[in-house]
């Protein structure tokens, strides 16, 4: 899928230090929400999981806070971000989508995240541009 996969790896490695605590709690609590849309976790979600959350140095305490956090805040946490921000958390969750075969509810999610957030606006801008 890769709706917003970077030109330069690099460079959106580097974004993931500009995330905030809270922001990098909220990204934990809706990839959950994403590994666990279609109610089958994968061994290839656990594996891109947790390689997202070394890029990101997700703390146990900010895995614990991410886990227990309420989706609806979660979301409005996103929604602040700014778009560089928003395509990178776009990324981290097509990078979760693409993990394994099972996309249907998981793509259904990620459509849901991008219209509460904004996302979909900041991709449809980028795309035009």
């Amino acid at each position: 899928m890769n709706l917003v996969s970077p030109n330069n790896s690099q460079a959106y490695l580097d974004l993931y230090m500009i995330f905030s605590q809270t922001q990098k709690e909220a990204i934990v609590s809706i990839i959950i929400e994403m590994i666990n849309a279609d109610h089958i976790v994968s061994l290839e979600e656990l594996k891109i999981s947790n390689l997202i959350n070394n890029e990101l140095e997700i703390s146990d305490e900010i895995f614990k806070v991410g886990y227990a956090l309420d989706v609806e805040f979660a979301l409005s946490v996103i929604k602040e971000m700014s778009d560089e921000q928003k395509l990178q958390v776009a990324y981290i969750l097509t990078r979760i989508i693409d993990a394994d075969d099972a996309v249907d509810d998981e793509f259904a999610l990620f459509n849901n995240i991008c219209e509460k957030t904004g996302i979909d606006i900041v991709i449809n801008r980028r795309i035009k541009d």
